[in-house]
Parts: structure tokens; sequence; C-alpha cells
């Protein structure tokens, strides 16, 4: 699209290059020469101004101004500015053509006001960053993201741990005003070999928000560095930070190159009241939503499709061998979708889990996981789930302290609808499942399966499940394990049904 000249001949990306300046960002601005001459009158104290640049000098007993906008008139950028005796040490002020110092009075900032264009091709991650910026310098608030592309090429993080584009800070909320319109895009080649790349970042973050945008992870313009494991799209929480307060909901998260959305604590550094609701995730080279290390977990109403490993992973290790004391607990993973993902929700090492009332459609590999590495998982309730076209519906790996399956729903599985022990490997124990439905009318192989020669199954009861079709006996429990203790299979309610698949 052919840019329109502003005042004094020059377009409007050039009136933001030009007001663009020092410290490092969009907040100082100096002012030229080119503006309109003539001095609207002050309504209520309150004095107009076309643009930051306007070489127009303001009344003296005016304590307020208003832009129309940042470097050109209507250019989405204007803001209130209250006149100040000296220079801010933040970034959102500037000083007229009579020397007078302004500081920028907004509750909710614009992004344009810091001189983001939005236009797709100018990197606006500098204006961003300086809206981040001033308002965690004046105590926190949001941050408004408004309709438009806003391009970003990444710098190195503050913690020199890797590439990123907007560092986020506690006490902000990063807000758009309509998802479908207000999007950030990552630009082409920002991945190289071994970088740990992100768009949205932070260290320790408290009382902060992400909301209402699209993120455009532009994984397909990364090169042959697309498919990486080591980074994210977001990425809050690293280095043995840890994040409280937090929540991200809304989104739209498309292409990550890594984990679409990622919250990352450490045994060390828990993170604490962390909630994701309500967001779309597309199409991650790795995992749509990892979390790791944290008590107090909301994952709710997520739509999560086609990304390459776990539509969701939660995650929590302190590496101690046989250990009892777990360090992720306290999580409601509740009515999300997840669909043509390699498992649906996998659960590792974690206490104290709700996983109820979400659909798993089309995954590679099973619906729910649960695993053990070096604690146990214990106290994890799996409930009215729906499970359905997975080869497997759920399965558990490892010695547990109590795993729970009640009211799901299984259909079109091809290998198990429950299966203990993973390709042949593993103990398991403490494992109850009743009041289940396996829908058998579709499907040859076992419902429940045993699949570990080697391992010991026990302390297992899977009573009172409905099964429709009427399978054969001998398919309803495999059992291949060595060892078994106390396993109570069977008590299964047969019914055969006419209704649709």
């Amino acid at each position: 699209m052919t840019e329109r000249p502003e005042q004094g001949g020059t377009t409007r990306r050039g009136a933001l290059s030009v007001g663009r300046t020092a410290m490092g960002g969009a907040g100082l601005l100096a002012l030229t020469p080119g503006a309109a001459s003539a001095a609207p009158a002050p309504a209520g104290g309150i004095f107009a101004l076309p643009s930051t640049r306007a070489a127009m000098p303001v009344p003296r007993d005016a304590p307020a101004l208003r832009t129309g906008g940042f470097a050109a008139a209507a250019d989405g950028g204007g803001a209130l500015y209250r006149r100040v005796a000296s220079a801010p040490a933040h970034r959102g002020w500037f000083r007229s053509s009579d020397g007078a110092y302004w500081e920028m009075a907004e509750d909710a900032p614009s992004i344009r006001a810091f001189g983001a264009i939005g236009d797709a091709q100018a990197d606006d991650r500098a204006a961003i960053q300086a809206a981040i910026d001033f308002v965690a310098d004046r105590g926190g608030g949001s941050v408004t993201i408004p309709a438009g592309r806003f391009r970003l090429v990444t710098v190195t993080a503050p913690d020199g741990t890797g590439p990123i584009a907007l560092w986020m800070r506690s006490g902000v909320r990063l807000q758009g005003s309509d998802r479908a319109r207000s999007v950030l895009l990552l630009a082409d080649a920002q991945r190289g070999p071994g970088t740990f790349g992100r768009i949205i970042a932070s260290g320790v973050l408290l009382d902060a928000a992400l909301a209402d945008f699209t993120l455009e992870a532009n994984r397909a313009g990364q090169g042959a560095e697309r498919d990486a494991t080591n980074g994210a799209a977001i990425m809050l929480g690293t280095a043995g930070a840890h994040v409280e307060r937090v929540v991200i909901e809304r989104l739209v998260v498309r292409g990550a190159n890594g984990q679409g959305i990622q919250v990352v604590g450490h045994p060390k550094a828990i993170s604490r009241d962390v909630t994701i609701r309500g967001n779309r995730v597309e199409g991650s080279s790795f995992i749509g939503i990892q979390v790791s290390h944290f008590t107090d977990l909301t994952i709710d109403d997520n739509d999560i499709s086609d990304c390459r490993d776990n539509g969701i992973d939660v995650y929590g290790d302190n590496f101690t061998n046989n250990s009892t004391t777990p360090t992720s607990t306290q999580a409601r993973i509740t009515r999300n979708r997840v669909r043509r993902c390699s498992s649906g929700v996998f659960l590792e090492t974690v206490a104290d889990i709700d996983v109820t009332q979400n659909v798993f459609d089309g995954c590679r590999t099973m619906g729910l996981h649960v695993n053990r590495i070096h604690g146990e998982p214990s106290g994890i309730m799996v409930t009215n789930n729906r499970v359905t076209r997975t080869p497997i519906g759920m399965s558990i790996t490892g010695d547990t302290g109590g795993v729970s399956f009640q009211g799901n729903h299984f259909s079109h599985f091809s290998r198990a609808a429950l299966q203990f022990g993973l390709e042949g490997q593993g103990n398991v124990s403490f494992i109850t499942a009743t009041g289940n439905v396996f829908d058998c009318r579709h499907v040859t192989c076992p419902v429940v399966l045993g699949d570990s020669p080697k391992g010991v199954l026990s302390w297992v009861r899977i009573v009172d499940n409905i099964v429709l079709g009427l399978p054969k006996p001998e398919q309803l429990f495999v059992n291949r394990f060595a060892t078994n203790n106390v396993v109570r299979v069977g008590s299964f309610i047969g019914v055969q049904s006419d209704l649709p698949a």
C-alpha cells in the first residue's frame, strides 16, 4: 500500500522514524518544525496539540494537553499528558516546542502512543517494550494493543538467556482490544541454530496478564530452525525465576517454534496462582501449553490443535529418586479441547490434579498419560472426559500414590482404552477405574491392557464400568505383567446399544 504524505511532506512511517529517539525506545521525543501554526484554545484546561511533533508553543497556564497523534495527527497515537517540571525517568514523555516537559497520564496507554505502527513491516518491538516499561515503572496497569499487525524483531533478553521480542514486567497487563485484529507478528529469520528463542518472555513475574490478542509466531518464516524444542512463543519465568498471580487468557497463539504457552518454575522457585484460560493454540512445533513446578494452577477452556507433541503438559520433578515430596501440586485441567496432538494431557510427577470435562479427539498416541520420573504422581482424579479416535485412551507408567478414573467416555480406540505400562516397560500401582463407558462397537483391541512383561502391577481395582457392544470376554482385560499383587479387573456392565457412534 502506498503511504500518503503527512505534514511537511513526510510519510507516516518517516515521521515516526524521526519521532523515535533516545533512551533505546519510543518515548523521549525530539520535536521538529512542520506542524500546524494555529494553536487551538484550551478546553477545560486541556490544550489540544495535533501530535507530539507539532511545532506549536503551549500556553503557560495549560496544566495538561491531549495530542491528536504520536508523530502526526490521527495516526492513532494520541494521548493525555500533564505538565511536569523536568524530564521523567521513564519513557512516557515529550518536550514541546516551547521547552516544557509533558508526562503521559493515560490509565491504559496504547502502544501507538509510543510509536508503534502496526503495518506488518516496521519493527514495533521498541515501541511496545517502551509502553510495557512505562506502565511497570509507574507501578503497574494496562498496556493496550489496538487493531493492527505489529511486527517484532528480537533482541537479547535482559537476563542473557537468548533472543526475545518483548520482556514482560510485573504489574503489567498486555491487553488487546480484539484478538482477531490485535496481532503481534514475529519477523522472519529470528531463530538461529542453538538459540533459546522466545517472543514474549520474563524472569520473575508477579501480578501480570496477557489477554485478547493474537501472537503469530511465524514458525514457517524461521527457515531451517523452525522445529525447535528449546524455546516458546510465550515463556514466562526461566533460569530459576518464578511467576505468581499471572493470567494468560483469550489469546490466539499460532505456529510456535517450540512451545505455544509455557510457564517455567523450578524446584526452588515454585510458580503460584497461574491461570491459562480461553486460549487457542495451533500448530506448535513442540507442546501446546506447558507448566512446570507450580502450585495452584488452572488450565481451563483452551482449544489446542495440531501440535507436534503434547497438547497440555504439566510437569514437576525435584530430581530426587523415590521422593514423596511433590514440586507441582494443585491443578485443575478442565473443559479443554485437544485435537490432533501427540497426547491430549501429559501429567508427569505431579500431585493433587483434577482433569475433568476435557475432550481429546484424534490424538496420535493417547488422550491422557500419567508418568513417573523420580517422585511419584499422586492424588490424580480423571473424571468426565471424552476420548475418541486415539490409539490409547488413557495410560499410566510408574508406581503412583493414587490415580482414579471415573465417568470418562472412550470410543474408537485402536490399542486399548486403559493401558498400564508403555512400550513394554514400567511398574504400575494404586489405580482405580469405575463408572467409565467403553464404546467397543468399532474396536477389536483390548479394553484394558497391561503391557509390561517385566513389571509389577499392584493395587488395581477396575470394576463396574460399562462396555457398549458386548465385546468378547478375552478383550476385556489382557494382562502381560509378570507379577500381579491385589489386581481386580472385572464386573463389566455389558450393554448392547444401537446408539450412533
